[in-house]
């Protein structure tokens, strides 16, 4: 696999909110919700609901072509676990997966967020709930710090794994 886009080595972008994350300059109500030596998952900080997690990758990558074969080889099973905990701890009827890179400084990195049955938010689903959510107030940082820790504690009890609690 050829690398030959310029920043898509192991250097951060200084610009990029990805990279100030896993580089700790900027924390995220809950922590970190789980990692491997690859990519990370902590809760969403836009208004993508209470319970979305981003996963993004530890080195800043811009494209998926960037990917190096490890990073592309591990994405399978952490998006598998981390989806599968996030059902078992919110009891999520659906975990919608998103990717829109498409504001600079680009950062490769997916939303999962969960969907619930019956009359929550509306009883919408899709590209509506999307909508719905992103007029909706941000989660405040205790809500996302308890859906952190929800999900935290499922996917160490799935997958018998230690994750950072920052």
């Amino acid at each position: 696999m050829s690398n030959t886009h310029p920043n898509n080595g192991n250097q951060p972008h200084p610009d990029c909110l990805a990279c100030q994350i896993v580089q700790g300059k900027v924390s995220v109500p809950g922590g970190i919700i789980a990692e491997n030596a690859w990519w990370m998952a902590d809760h969403c900080l836009g208004s993508h609901g209470i319970g979305a997690v981003v996963i993004k990758t530890r080195a800043h990558r811009e494209n998926f072509w960037d990917l190096s074969a490890n990073e592309a080889a591990s994405l399978g099973p952490f998006l598998q676990q981390m989806t599968y905990a996030m059902q078992q701890a919110l009891g999520a009827e659906r975990i919608y997966i998103n990717s829109w890179v498409d504001q600079p400084p680009y950062h490769i990195h997916f939303v999962l967020q969960p969907r619930f049955a019956g009359k929550a938010e509306l009883g919408l689903q899709g590209l509506e709930l999307q909508i719905y959510r992103s007029l909706q107030s941000k989660p405040t940082d205790t809500e996302m710090i308890t859906a952190a820790h929800k999900i935290r504690q499922m996917y160490e009890q799935l997958y018998h794994q230690r994750s950072l609690s920052h």
